[in-house]
């Protein structure tokens, strides 16, 4: 199996910012609609709430996971050797 690393070069700053920016975008969603949820007459359904939690994993595999391994690069350190909660 290939190692992780010579799978592609390395990410630009550029593209690590902008996935943090789609991370501080997707979180600024989730906090719209959980505010709207808050000021609804009836509590949030199960659909509600499933679509707020597929959004925040999504959001945490995806760009936050990326630029996580970015910035490690960038920064010379290795991320997965942190100890880290996951759940």
């Amino acid at each position: 199996m290939a190692e992780k690393g010579n799978e592609s070069p390395e990410m630009s700053p550029e593209r690590a910012l902008a996935l943090l920016t789609e991370v501080r975008n997707r979180l600024s969603t989730v906090a719209w609609a959980l505010h709207g949820m808050h000021h609804e007459t009836e509590p949030p359904g199960p659909d509600d709430l499933a679509a707020v939690e597929q959004l925040v994993s999504d959001t945490v595999e995806g760009p936050l996971s990326e630029a996580c391994e970015a910035l490690a690069a960038l920064l010379g350190v290795n991320a997965e050797s942190e100890s880290l909660t996951r759940h």
